[in-house]
């Protein structure tokens, strides 16, 4: 099956930087292939924590500096294959230069943060797994980056579902019945399956409507594929990601929509970057919103438990902390390892245990102030009107926006806007586009 969908897309796009030849044929090709499926899987973070929970013993400063350690080590060949391949000048003008930038600002962070050493070392994470990124948009296809993500997902999910058969210690929460498998909490086991079964569908949506040799069984394929992933999500009893697949369904229906009114000729390309673009954005930021406030009523359909007093808790006490710093911030993931931080907010403090604000959002905000948070937003933005045309026109090109706001939407609740996560990895992939992409300068 890999080596099927892996081949269906040959266009190249050189954008003015040479693509090296051992990228279109020979070993060479899959061996960066495997590589890529692995570094994705680390990235997953669940297999790379199992490995590692035996040398606790040793320490807890050591395990920190060693997962790190692993999670650099795997990253490193695709910082040095980017720096080789090179990033165009065009992108580099664009969104990219912005997303960079962002990641520069937090990393100038270190240098006014009030807890500096662990700035440091967020910081330079948070830009590497971003270069990471951009090496998967600049190397590779749409086709070729949702097989990898869907691959790539996979083992950590099969081992849970051993983990949980076999009764391995943690993989089920037996209190309130749901999985975790390998991955220590649900919402961190959860996003892999969602993504294995977002990408097993986008394929499988490619092959329908391609039809190349052998798309009958590699559809039957991806549906078991599908089928298997969505169990595990469902056990996992996480309303993040099934609120945040609800979206990308959403956005992904919108853009079928809208292709198929444009085919017709009835919107030109000045009315979607003026108009259409524009709606989509104040509709998604509205939906967004409203599942942000709501998410109490919205969830209490998938888990009649639910709760997210603590949360909201959190999010009140980042807010506020956000306002004592508002235009700089604490410095890049710096905020909760500083005891100013907590100064009049002991209270909330103790009754939160916890050392995150669990909201990507919030995170940003404190981490870079409203400079940090602006360059953000201005990449997000501006990627989706560089990208409007490949949303129209390639095939599962709703991808780029379906794939972009279901970790917008994810993130509201998680910190997955961090160093050394997949979910990071994913939103540069699809805010930078694929190797193939031709679109016009906006």
């Amino acid at each position: 099956m890999v080596c099927c969908l892996a081949e269906m897309s040959t266009r190249v796009d050189y954008d003015s930087v040479r693509v090296p030849r051992y990228d279109q044929s020979g070993v060479l090709k899959w061996v960066e292939y495997l590589y890529v499926v692995i570094m994705l899987a680390v990235l997953t973070q669940g297999p790379v924590l199992k490995i590692w929970e035996g040398s606790g013993q040793s320490g807890s400063t050591i395990l920190e500096t060693t997962k790190y350690s692993t999670y650099l080590l795997f990253q490193l060949p695709a910082v040095v294959l980017l720096a080789r391949r090179g990033v165009s000048q065009n992108m580099l003008r664009g969104p990219v230069g912005v997303l960079l930038g962002f990641c520069t600002w937090m990393l100038l962070s270190t240098g006014w943060a009030t807890a500096s050493s662990y700035s440091l070392v967020a910081s330079v994470s948070l830009f590497i797994t971003c270069l990471a990124g951009l090496y998967v948009a600049r190397s590779f296809t749409l086709l070729q980056q949702l097989t990898l993500f869907l691959v790539a997902m996979q083992p950590g999910l099969v081992v849970s579902w051993y983990a949980v058969r076999n009764n391995w210690s943690g993989a089920v929460n037996f209190d309130e019945n749901y999985w975790i498998g390998i991955y220590f909490n649900r919402n961190s086991f959860a996003p892999p399956a969602a993504l294995g079964f977002l990408a097993a569908g986008a394929l499988a949506w490619i092959l329908i409507v391609r039809r190349p040799r052998f798309w009958a069984p590699l559809t039957v394929v991806l549906a078991d594929v599908m089928l298997l992933d969505l169990g595990l999500l469902i056990r996992s009893n996480s309303s993040t990601s099934i609120g945040a697949i609800g979206l990308f369904i959403f956005v992904w229906a919108f853009w079928t929509l809208v292709r198929q009114v444009q085919r017709k000729k009835l919107i030109s390309a000045r009315q979607m970057l003026q108009t259409v673009y524009p709606l989509f954005l104040f509709v998604m930021i509205l939906l967004t919103w409203i599942g942000f406030k709501f998410q109490k009523y919205l969830f209490s359909f998938f888990n009649n438990k639910l709760d997210f007093s603590g949360r909201t808790m959190l999010w009140r006490f980042s807010w506020d902390g956000f306002l004592d710093k508002p235009i700089l911030g604490w410095g890049w993931f710096s905020a909760w390892n500083t005891p100013n931080f907590f100064h009049e907010r002991e209270f909330w403090w103790a009754i939160s245990n916890t050392t995150w604000s669990h909201s990507a959002i919030m995170d940003v905000l404190l981490g870079g102030g409203v400079v940090g948070a602006g360059l953000l937003v201005l990449a997000i933005l501006w990627s989706g009107a560089r990208q409007l045309e490949r949303v129209q026109t390639q095939n599962a090109g709703q991808w780029t926006f379906a794939a972009t706001w279901f970790v917008l939407a994810a993130s509201t609740q998680e910190s997955f806007i961090v160093g050394n996560h997949f979910m990071w990895l994913l939103l540069v992939a699809a805010m930078s586009g694929s190797r193939d992409d031709k679109v016009r300068k906006v």
